[in-house]
């Protein structure tokens, strides 16, 4: 008989009785020594089964739908208000799509625990609850990669499940009087500190109808060609304090209205009221108050961002104030993974809220709302590094150890297959080819002790730990290994990087629409299904790596695969000011909707 460990905090670990761990997740590395030493076994995860990771995705999306209609009406009624469903969507849908999802991971996982039938119980922490209501969604982003948070969501899911004992223990974290961890404030370098000073002075010269551009994932020079095209000033508007707002209970009393034929449904109701930020209820009105102290332009009649419609609360919550007003809310693609993967919960979002949505070169006939424009971050190309110093450059990547967010890509404990993967890659090199192999770690660590690992595994690599510019590690490098399916390798293509990508086609799967353009990829060499293949390819053409990128076949497969997914070069920005002011409308200045009729007879890919 087993007692079940939840998370990675040793307090909640028995001393002397046989554990079973419900995941990877709870072992960290650099404890090895502790967990070596015990008689344990770890749960097999359970979306390692990825027919039924799909199936719970698509599940998942009608409990948010469902959810999100009762959270929306929960708030109007605390609020006195009469919100639409789109504005608590743009406001409080990110929050509520990613702690449905994280909490059903976790519920499954008990669940499964409960089945072996030789759990006899689990220790659970008193106190560790203390500060874990999230006072926005930045709070949130912090909290929920943290032991403690994970340790005390298992906690409200063993109490609602009733089936595995619980043994109490004292611990103590945060402050004693449960008041969430102060924020420790990140220092702004002098040429931030001179946008704020510019943006300040320069909102008041904002005029009515101007077009507000908000963090649009673009160069510095694009953006401001992007604001005189628009024929406004360039405002800086992202630079924006967050709020910081304390949990009350007392506020918390209100439930949601509807009801549930499973227990998980009864639980997420339950929970919910609890644990949503405090930014949407105790701070629900100074959220508004300071969106109008940010001097965003009045009136404007179209709002475009790239970045802040996830954890920009402040900018959320203007913007869905605007949006109910008649305002046109449009969103241009960040990264990878959109219009590629099969599962995106991030782009359902994305798509969903805004009324044209400015992707890198997809489409897709049943959402006409989505419009190719380019790829928005261009840099410009690089030259292929020679000599002594030409350096094999590996990227790698993290995620949480426990799910957050679905996406088709490696979940939780996924990543040690993904890092088994690397290895596998760096020791199937030439030795030759090992010694000049730079192996970037992702910036964000949670707690997998990347370096460590690397160190322990492969000690003679060399290792950046993740704080170098990209574009510094580039120009050092003689070929560029993409290890997964997001931005890096979308935008080593538009530099013109040579590039060979690998990863598991299981874990990053691909949707139909994009599955050609992927082919072609594999086809000229440059993606690969397993680290032993890219390793040998690398080996075969790394002696002329310019004979083999500029080659007729990798440059038709880019050509197809660039035409289908990623465009870059030509008239970007034009192609975005042209969507901008087109989604203006009758509505609009006049300076816009005459823009738009001068742009109406251009077609959207002659710029490219």
């Amino acid at each position: 008989m087993r007692v079940l460990v939840t998370t990675a905090l040793e307090q909640s670990w028995p001393e002397d009785e046989p554990v079973v761990f419900l995941g990877e997740w709870c072992r960290r590395f650099v404890r090895r020594e502790r967990w070596q030493a015990l008689d344990a076994e770890v749960m097999p995860y359970h979306w390692d089964d990825r027919e039924r990771f799909h199936e719970d995705y698509d599940r998942l999306l009608l409990v948010y739908e469902e959810l999100l209609v009762e959270l929306g009406q929960a708030l109007n009624e605390v609020h006195g208000v009469d919100r639409s469903i789109r504005f608590w969507r743009i406001l409080v849908g990110p929050w509520l799509g990613f702690f449905i999802q994280m909490a059903w991971d976790r519920w499954r996982m008990l669940e499964l625990a409960a089945i072996r039938g030789d759990v006899v119980g689990t220790i659970v922490l008193d106190g560790v609850d203390r500060g874990l209501v999230p006072s926005d969604m930045v709070d949130f982003k912090r909290l929920y990669v943290t032991d403690e948070w994970n340790h005390h969501l298992c906690h409200r899911i063993l109490e609602a499940q009733g089936r595995i004992p619980i043994r109490r223990q004292g611990f103590v974290v945060g402050g004693a009087d449960g008041s969430p961890p102060e924020r420790v404030p990140v220092p702004s370098s002098v040429k931030v500190e001179l946008l704020r000073i510019w943006s300040r002075v320069a909102s008041r010269l904002a005029r009515r109808g101007d077009v507000a551009v908000v963090s649009p994932y673009m160069t510095w020079s694009s953006e401001m060609d992007l604001h005189r095209r628009l024929g406004q000033l360039p405002f800086v508007w992202s630079l924006v304090e967050q709020p910081t707002e304390r949990f009350d209970g007392a506020t918390r009393s209100w439930s949601l209205g509807g009801s549930s034929e499973d227990d998980f449904g009864s639980f997420v109701r339950a929970v919910v009221p609890h644990q949503i930020p405090a930014a949407y209820v105790e701070g629900f009105g100074r959220l508004a108050g300071m969106a109008d102290e940010a001097g965003w332009p009045p009136e404007a009649p179209v709002v475009f961002t790239c970045n802040s419609h996830y954890a920009d609360d402040v900018f959320k919550a203007w913007t869905a104030a605007r949006v109910e007003q008649g305002a046109h809310l449009v969103i241009g693609q960040h990264g990878g993974n959109f219009g590629i993967s099969r599962r995106v919960f991030t782009e359902d979002h994305e798509v969903a809220i805004a009324d044209r949505y400015l992707s890198w070169g997809w489409s897709d006939p049943s959402r006409p709302d989505i419009r190719p424009v380019g790829q928005l971050m261009v840099q410009p190309a690089l030259t292929s590094a020679s000599g002594a110093d030409q350096r094999l450059l590996l990227v790698t990547t993290t995620v949480p150890r426990q799910s957050y967010h679905l996406f088709s890509g490696m979940v939780s404990s996924q990543w040690l297959s993904y890092l088994e993967d690397q290895f596998s890659f760096a020791e199937a090199l030439p030795g030759d080819l090992r010694e000049r192999l730079l192996v970037r770690l992702y910036s964000h660590d949670y707690g997998w002790d990347q370096e460590e690992r690397w160190r322990d595994r492969l000690p003679e690599v060399e290792l950046e730990p993740g704080a170098a510019p990209m574009r510094s590690l580039m120009e050092r490098c003689h070929l560029y290994v993409a290890t997964y399916n997001a931005t890096t390798f979308l935008e080593t293509f538009a530099m013109d990087v040579p590039t060979v990508m690998f990863w598991n086609p299981g874990h990053w799967e691909v949707r139909d629409s994009a599955s050609e353009a992927f082919e072609g990829l594999r086809e000229a060499g440059v993606l690969h299904d397993t680290p032993e293949s890219a390793a040998r390819h690398v080996g075969e053409v790394w002696s002329d790596v310019p004979e083999w990128w500029l080659g007729d076949r990798v440059r038709s497969a880019r050509r197809e695969f660039d035409a289908a997914l990623n465009w870059h070069g030509g008239d970007v920005v034009g192609a975005v000011a042209r969507e901008l002011v087109a989604a203006v409308g009758e509505a609009g200045p006049r300076r816009l909707r005459r823009r738009a009729l001068r742009w109406s007879g251009s077609e959207q890919r002659g710029d490219h």
